[in-house]
């Protein structure tokens, strides 16, 4: 899944239903900033994206630590990590 489509579909509703749209706005806004303040890929960046989500004090005291923390694998594990792309200096070729 990528990025927005975990965001839109998997995230942002959660919040709603749980936190109510005054405080599931904060909460993406908060975790926007993370994103946009990341340095990194698309997928260190929606890391950091749900990071916020699930670290902040309001989650954590409405969810738990533990469910706060299985919330956040459980969204992580949405945006597969980025291929690693190894280049070989040594060696020939042909």
């Amino acid at each position: 899944m990528d990025v927005e489509s975990a965001i839109d579909t998997r995230i942002e509703p959660v919040l709603m239903d749980t936190f109510g749209l005054s405080v599931a706005r904060s909460l993406l806004t908060m975790a926007t900033l993370a994103y946009a303040t990341t340095v990194g890929g698309k997928v260190q960046r929606y890391r950091a994206f749900v990071d916020s989500v699930c670290t902040d004090e309001r989650v954590l005291e409405k969810w738990g630590e533990a469910a706060a923390a299985s919330k956040a694998k459980e969204w992580r594990d949405l945006v597969p990590l980025e291929p690693t792309v190894v280049v070989s200096t040594s060696g020939s070729f042909g």
